[in-house]
């Protein structure tokens, strides 16, 4: 495209709309802990810009959630700080299927925040859990990668994590891993 009229040490202008670039910037220097904007237009601006500079791993970032049994899936990073609890309490409680729970009249009961998934376990206990002994496991959340195993309606999904926990979660806190599927 432009190698053949460049020669080497000349400057190259681009003349790009400078709205992105801060962003495009930010994925070249923070690569997957690159943090996609919530907002379905700018997430297509900055798609659109990704592939202008031949950046398809951010382009596809940019996609939109859709994944599908077999995708690899990381946490969100923003979304760590809120599931890092609940991921402890449904790894201690053997009894959890779900994550979200809380007391009706003394008796622990989990409920989905993202469908009508709801959970009765017949014995669950009282755990006092010491969450900040627990804190490693929240800075490993941002490494640890997962398997869809099934989907669950329009919202969630099951992930069979790395570190052998199976959970029920909104697909809103997850991120598909550019590239990767799991070939079995």
């Amino acid at each position: 495209m432009v190698s053949d009229r460049w020669k080497t040490g000349d400057e190259i202008f681009i003349d790009r709309d400078p709205k992105h670039f801060g962003k495009v910037l930010n994925y070249l220097r923070d690569g997957d802990h690159f943090v996609v904007p919530a907002d379905t237009e700018a997430c297509e601006e900055l798609k659109r810009e990704a592939h202008f500079y031949n950046m398809p791993f951010l382009a596809e970032l940019c996609l939109p959630m859709n994944v599908d049994v077999a995708d690899i899936v990381q946490w969100k990073r923003d979304a760590i700080e809120i599931y890092w609890r609940p991921f402890v309490r449904y790894m201690v409680d053997d009894s959890l299927s779900l994550p979200f729970i809380y007391d009706r009249n003394n008796h622990t009961l989990a409920r989905c925040i993202a469908c009508e998934e709801f959970q009765d376990p017949k014995c669950s206990y009282l755990f006092d859990i010491n969450y900040t002994a627990w804190e490693p496991m929240r800075h490993h959340m941002y490494n640890m990668t997962g398997e869809i195993t099934q989907l669950m309606g329009e919202n969630c999904c099951i992930v069979a994590w790395d570190n052998g926990q199976q959970i029920h979660l909104p697909r809103s806190a997850l991120i598909k891993v550019p590239g990767m599927q799991q070939h079995g």
